[in-house]
């Protein structure tokens, strides 16, 4: 297990190196978190609209109102997270081909995709919504049908974001349509079982001990700072906010990068560019 983690951690680093070559990746999960609260924000109006007028509604008109509300929240969300995700493995792709995407080829290319984003947000969108419907059930239940509720959609929840973590490697390399990436992204999970539940946890528990040392390092600084004022107190929290931020967009890049050197992989049995043949043939395991 440990020789495994090693190997995964040694391919971590690669993807580092990805991202040092290619650093307008940085600007992707940047623009899609700026789009997001954006996006949030705008529907917070109808959300407003709705309480007011809730008075004068059955209560099934309002639920489905509220309902129709939700998945558009999140089939947004879903849009603007696929489309800069395209860009992200469009420029990994790029660059393991021995090249270089520039910012707006990345762009240009996820508009080209614009109709196989728009087809996987709204099976995404659906699946969140379906999701919230049976925890708004489980809220309604018994205890033992919470807890069984629960515990299904945390289940299903679970596997579906496992068997579409090469989604979307899949319409980038491929130009597959919802359907068929999902079911070419099960394919290439079977190829790179260990691997690909190394990346999914052992990748966020290496980003969850950044978190951790970044909020110690914050809460010592802000006991050392305590006596210097406001603002000093005020620029400790601002950097340890800063710090946060590039901890969540590097490892957001990393294991979109990782993905794609997975997919690559498995599906051509190629050596992504950049990438030890090395350690690359024995961190992956092909059936």
């Amino acid at each position: 297990m440990f020789e495994v983690f090693g190997r995964s951690w040694e391919i971590t680093k690669l993807s580092f190196n990805v991202i040092k070559k290619d650093k307008e990746l940085l600007l992707f999960p940047a623009l899609a978190g700026l789009f997001s609260i954006m996006f949030l924000i705008a529907m917070l109006v109808p959300s407003i609209i709705i309480s007011f007028i809730k008075e004068g509604m059955g209560p099934e008109t309002y639920g489905i109102i509220e309902y129709i509300v939700l998945f558009l929240t999140y089939l947004g969300l879903a849009f603007i997270a696929t489309f800069f995700n395209v860009c992200v493995v469009y420029t990994t792709k790029i660059r393991f081909e021995g090249n270089n995407a520039t910012f707006w080829e990345s762009i240009r290319f996820a508009v080209s995709k614009i109709d196989l984003i728009l087809y996987w947000s709204l099976i995404a969108a659906t699946v969140g919504l379906v999701l919230r419907i049976i925890d708004n059930m489980a809220e309604r239940a018994g205890q033992s049908g919470q807890l069984v509720l629960n515990l299904l959609t945390s289940i299903f929840g679970l596997i579906w974001s496992i068997i579409t973590i090469f989604v979307i490697p899949a319409m980038v390399y491929h130009d597959l349509g919802p359907k068929d990436a999902i079911k070419k992204s099960v394919e290439t999970l079977k190829r790179t079982w260990g691997e690909s539940l190394i990346r999914y946890y052992g990748l966020g528990l290496i980003q969850f001990a950044f978190i951790v040392l970044g909020i110690v390092v914050a809460i010592l600084l802000l006991i050392a700072t305590s006596s210097l004022g406001p603002y000093a107190i005020l620029g400790t929290i601002v950097i340890a906010v800063i710090y946060f931020i590039i901890v969540m967009l590097v490892f957001s890049i990393a294991n979109t990068v990782f993905n794609t050197a997975l997919y690559v992989y498995a599906d051509t049995g190629n050596i992504p560019e950049g990438y030890n043949r090395e350690i690359v043939s024995n961190a992956f395991k092909r059936q």
